[in-house]
């Protein structure tokens, strides 16, 4: 038997992160799914099992673990059962090798700073920031102990703009995520380490992430598949930042040439028309 590669993915309840599992499954993949709702997570499961018995030969295994990764101790506990099914022990053999960690939990909240409650906008903090960074502290060294591996952090096109009014912690959540990513990428360049590590920056995906956000009238947005194909192809490429459809790649280049002060109120206008 081959070495089997796993891919961790966060948030795989729903939405991007549920397609991730899709179509990493379909490369062959093994796959550890993490997120809140264990029976989002059965579901997901009972798809993918379904593939398989279309494949029986294929020898993919589905872990599930159902965590909130933006309370510490979920985040601990998806971290030790993530090493627990792995097994460092056995890199060097023919089962075990950490690919992947897609690090796409994460939600969203539009209104103004002040009428948003702090527990939520604090809960945001805590998953969009606090748990990717955690789960990165501890996977990345086992990639580096088997040898190489690819960390994807989820972060949106809202990461590349210098605010978001109306989304405002949302936004800075997504800042963080990007220049997390660019600065450990260099980190990891400059020590020559065999992991690879990317950002994928979306606009708006048809998920679930609006009904979440509050938001009633969102733009036109891509579908999860075309955003996922977009983000394993900018992967393959060991791309830094991954901007899935064209819109928004020149969104984005706009913003990198506008005045702050001409670039706020019109994200200002834009985030109010949700609201």
């Amino acid at each position: 038997m081959g070495k089997r590669k796993w891919a961790v993915i966060t948030g795989a309840s729903s939405g991007i992160g549920e397609e991730f599992a899709n179509q990493l499954y379909d490369m062959g993949y093994s796959l550890i799914l993490t997120a809140q709702t264990p029976e989002r997570l059965k579901a997901v499961k009972a798809g993918l099992l379904k593939k398989k018995r279309r494949r029986p030969d294929r020898d993919i295994r589905v872990e599930l673990i159902a965590v909130d990764i933006g309370e510490a101790a979920g985040m601990k506990r998806l971290a030790d059962t993530i090493e627990s099914i792995i097994r460092p022990s056995d890199f060097t053999g023919e089962t075990n090798l950490p690919a992947i960690l897609i690090n796409s939990a994460g939600f969203g909240a539009v209104g103004d700073f002040s009428d948003i409650g702090i527990e939520k906008q604090e809960a945001m903090v805590d998953v969009n920031v606090k748990g990717l960074m955690y789960l990165t502290y501890r996977v990345l060294p086992l990639m580096e102990k088997a040898g190489g591996g690819r960390i994807l952090n989820v972060a949106s096109s809202a990461g590349l703009f210098p605010g978001g009014p109306h989304m405002s912690v949302y936004y800075a959540t997504k800042s963080f995520v990007v220049s997390f990513t660019n600065g450990l990428r260099q980190e990891l360049r400059e020590k020559h380490s065999p992991v690879r590590v990317s950002a994928l920056c979306p606009g708006p995906v048809n998920t679930a992430f609006n009904a979440r956000a509050n938001v009633r009238n969102a733009l036109p947005g891509i579908s999860p598949q075309h955003c996922v194909k977009a983000a394993i192809n900018g992967m393959k490429k060991d791309r830094a930042v991954i901007i899935p459809g064209l819109s928004i790649k020149a969104a984005a280049s706009g913003a990198k040439l506008l005045p702050t002060g001409l670039l706020l109120p019109m994200v200002s206008n834009q985030q109010k028309k949700k609201i």
